[in-house]
């Protein structure tokens, strides 16, 4: 299971195991990584959840294969992405010789083995901002009764009116449908009303912490969230994720080409390093039509903006973001006379770029 941070993977690979107890007579066994820093100790994390012992003299791969070769069991591989290699071995290792063990693995990008079933994990889903859902009809979306039901529990007296519909769909669409974030703006509620959280969610990053003591810390605020996904990414994946956040309302292979590429970044290297950013969950990918499409969540989206003002790289990327656009509409203009223009017209309208405000 992949997604990006916050989705609610882990929780998903939980229940799923539940439903499924039955099925696996000699148990389901969670082996949590998150506390991990050392790819080395990946096998002892089996070890220790299976409570299997390390024997002398004897590698601890071969113990555990011995162990799980005549049983039917689920192992739950949970937060896999910043020992991605690592994990990927033990479980190549464990399928080869234990043809009845399973394992579901939750990780911010796919372990790349032969054989691997992928499944992304969607955000939740929101409203259209254009056409309000009636209080009735909130129920049918998963975003916005994820934030009732949190801010009932830190505000019992908390409930849906007229007025609080339209911020409470705002919070929804706005913070992409992620479940942490929805469920850290929840319980701002104990201090601001739902109209105050939602016109301050430019300052998102500030206002939304305090999470969950017993929460991993990179799950207790919404920029420790991503700081996560940024720390993992190399110096390359890095400068073009930030150069993405130009990009309003997505991007096509051309574009990011020619917008993204220099400094550090070779042009023949981006359409690779945007699959691997696609692969890490930073970068979705939208293939409706005849020419795929690519675009941040806009929590991501901001927070690229952010670290592109670190940079002070900016201006550079938006001049280039401007002279693409730019030579786009005038070509899009002249073909728009000839026999492509349904062709240009259908790319005209599925890329209404504008210049992001400077951060």
């Amino acid at each position: 299971m992949t997604g990006p941070g916050g989705t609610g993977k882990t929780r998903l690979s939980l229940q799923m195991a539940t439903d499924l107890l039955g099925d696996f007579p000699d148990g389901v066994w969670l082996v949590e990584f998150a506390p991990i820093a050392e790819p080395a100790l990946v096998s002892q994390a089996l070890s220790m959840s299976l409570g299997v012992r390390e024997e002398t003299g004897r590698p601890l791969i071969a113990t555990l294969t011995d162990y799980l070769r005549s049983r039917r069991a689920l192992l739950l591989f949970d937060n896999c992405e910043h020992l991605i290699d690592a994990c990927a071995r033990l479980t190549d290792d464990l399928l080869r010789a234990c043809s009845e063990v399973r394992i579901v693995a939750s990780s911010r990008e796919p372990l790349g083995l032969t054989g691997e079933v992928v499944y992304r994990v969607p955000p939740l889903s929101v409203p259209d901002l254009r056409a309000l859902p009636t209080i009735e009809q909130f129920g049918q979306y998963e975003a916005t009764r994820l934030f009732v039901d949190r801010a009932m529990a830190v505000k019992p007296d908390f409930a849906l009116t007229e007025e609080t519909v339209g911020p409470v769909a705002q919070i929804s669409q706005r913070l992409d449908g992620i479940p942490l974030a929805i469920e850290l703006a929840a319980a701002r509620v104990r201090t601001l009303s739902v109209r105050q959280l939602a016109e301050h969610l430019d300052e998102r990053f500030r206002l939304l912490t305090g999470g969950s003591r017993a929460a991993l810390p990179r799950h207790q605020t919404l920029r420790g969230l991503i700081d996560w996904s940024y720390g993992l990414l190399t110096d390359t994946e890095r400068a073009l994720f930030r150069r993405l956040s130009v990009f309003v309302g997505g991007w096509t292979l051309d574009a990011v080409c020619a917008v993204g590429a220099g400094g550090g970044v070779d042009r023949h290297d981006v359409i690779d390093l945007v699959g691997r950013l696609v692969d890490k969950s930073l970068v979705l990918m939208d293939d409706q039509g005849s020419e795929g499409r690519y675009r941040l969540l806009e929590t991501i989206r901001q927070y690229a903006l952010e670290k592109l003002a670190e940079t002070g790289d900016g201006d550079t990327v938006r001049a280039r973001h401007r002279e693409f656009y730019l030579d786009f509409a005038e070509t899009g203009a002249r073909r728009l006379q000839g026999p492509e223009q349904v062709i240009w017209l259908a790319r005209l309208e599925a890329d209404p770029q504008r210049i992001p405000a400077h951060s």
